[in-house]
């Protein structure tokens, strides 16, 4: 199963959704969608869900896919995922400054994540991710890694 989040930001997140809809090789796509439109070949789609909800979805997917809020970065990097994460960007109006392209690019530097800047990457990124819990294990916390980020280390 593919997990994809978009988070609780109020803008909706149409590129990332956009995005899914390429994903279409029949595997079980279960989509937090926030305040955009699912993709049509989304099995299972909600707004929101609650804490344990995510959590279980985290547990149970093979790839997750999300925006690249530290929150949703941790519960995935918890559950034993490299996460495929796709920044929001001020250019395309899904922000307010690009805070989740400094992050997103902090934590591919160190390995925590694949980043996907571009729709048209994401099912490749989605074949080529790494089985849960068979991530490379940087060295430090993920904690350590947005401290590094935040000092643009």
């Amino acid at each position: 199963m593919i997990f994809a989040t978009v988070g609780t930001h109020q803008d909706g997140f149409a590129r990332m959704l956009d995005a899914l809809a390429a994903l279409g090789d029949g595997e079980e796509l279960v989509v937090q969608h926030g305040h955009g439109r699912p993709p049509a070949n989304a099995t299972e789609a909600r707004p929101f869900y609650d804490f344990g909800e995510m959590v279980a979805r985290f547990e149970r997917a093979r790839v997750v896919v999300t925006h690249a809020g530290v929150g949703s970065i941790l519960l995935a990097t918890r559950s034993g995922h490299v996460p495929i994460v796709m920044p929001r960007m001020r250019r395309h109006g899904e922000h307010v400054d690009d805070h989740q392209v400094e992050l997103a690019r902090a934590l591919e530097r160190d390995g925590r994540v694949l980043v996907c800047w571009e729709a048209a990457q994401l099912p490749a990124l989605v074949a080529a991710a790494p089985p849960r819990g068979q991530g490379r294990r940087p060295a430090g916390t993920l904690a350590a890694a947005v401290a590094r980020a935040l000092r643009g280390d």
